[in-house]
């Protein structure tokens, strides 16, 4: 069976706007899986899987918060581009990335030709290598506004749909493996230290390779958060990112106070972290509910 895991990142924490896309997904027979706002942020991401009318689904979920999400309007602490930012396709079960790439390709060119959004292929449905990290077209020095002014630079020019942006801004799209959406919060409010801290991490300088960070000032905790996507956490598990920003933050006499998942992570990532930790073995076989479920037929 051929399925797909979506997550796709809006503009926007406003329930009432989430809940509308929400049902645009169900509609369509999208499973939702998880939801996860933040005012801070003033972003929301939404998981779900999905076999069947995924085209459908997607342009109808991407032409619904074209429809919601102003961006002229919008305000918050993380990057963004448009009214849906980023929309990820990652293959389950039978599904190959052959398959989500060329998913990615045909709902990128309709969504820029019937809903005259630019359109941005990353990942591994990039056609240009320097395309396939998202930082190309949007990162802390180039959102939504500079978009709107640059569109027409040759850099810039989409893949997909007009060399215009309007107030749904533009999308990115592309086909993936899992990511690891991972948070960590320092006791400061020092965006000198935050921002030494997120490039140490930066494998160019040093630190760990398939991390990308982000330092964001967290205005309502007053601390600074290490907003981060672990790329590969089987060669960079969710533990060696915490030590490793534990190390660097004892180094300004600080220390972490918590830290966030965004989002969903693989069972691996879990148990691979706690065996760390408490020097176990524990693996899925181990887990009550996962027993329950395989000895009932759901596994």
């Amino acid at each position: 069976m051929k399925m797909f895991e979506i997550v796709p990142n809006f503009s926007t924490s406003d329930r009432s706007v989430i809940n509308g896309i929400i049902d645009e997904i169900k509609k369509y027979g999208g499973n939702i899986l998880d939801v996860d706002a933040d005012k801070n942020h003033n972003r929301t991401v939404i998981t779900f899987v999905c076999s069947e009318n995924i085209i459908d689904l997607l342009y109808n979920m991407v032409k619904k918060a074209s429809e919601l999400i102003d961006m002229d309007l919008h305000r918050g602490l993380h990057p963004r581009i448009g009214a849906t930012d980023v929309l990820p396709v990652i293959p389950l079960l039978d599904s190959t990335m052959d398959d989500a790439v060329k998913i990615s390709k045909i709902i990128g060119e309709r969504i820029g030709n019937d809903l005259n959004i630019p359109v941005y292929l990353y990942g591994e449905s990039a056609n240009s290598r320097y395309r396939k990290e998202i930082s190309y077209i949007r990162n802390t020095k180039f959102q939504y506004e500079d978009l709107k002014m640059h569109i027409n630079d040759k850099k810039y020019k989409p893949d997909y749909g007009p060399s215009e942006v309007g107030k749904a801004g533009a999308l990115l799209v592309g086909a993936r493996d899992f990511l690891i959406a991972y948070n960590v919060y320092l006791n400061t409010d020092s965006k000198d230290i935050g921002n030494e801290i997120a490039k140490s991490i930066r494998y160019k300088n040093g630190g760990l390779r398939y991390v990308r960070s982000l330092p964001l000032f967290i205005e309502n905790d007053n601390m600074i958060q290490i907003s981060m996507n672990i790329l590969d956490y089987k060669k960079n598990p969710v533990y060696r990112v915490y030590e490793f920003i534990a190390t660097e933050a004892r180094k300004y006499n600080l220390s972490i106070v918590k830290s966030e998942i965004i989002g969903l992570l693989p069972e691996d990532a879990v148990t691979s972290t706690l065996n760390y930790y408490i020097k176990s073995n524990l693996n899925s076989k181990k887990v009550l509910e996962y027993n329950i479920l395989t000895n009932n037929g759901y596994k």
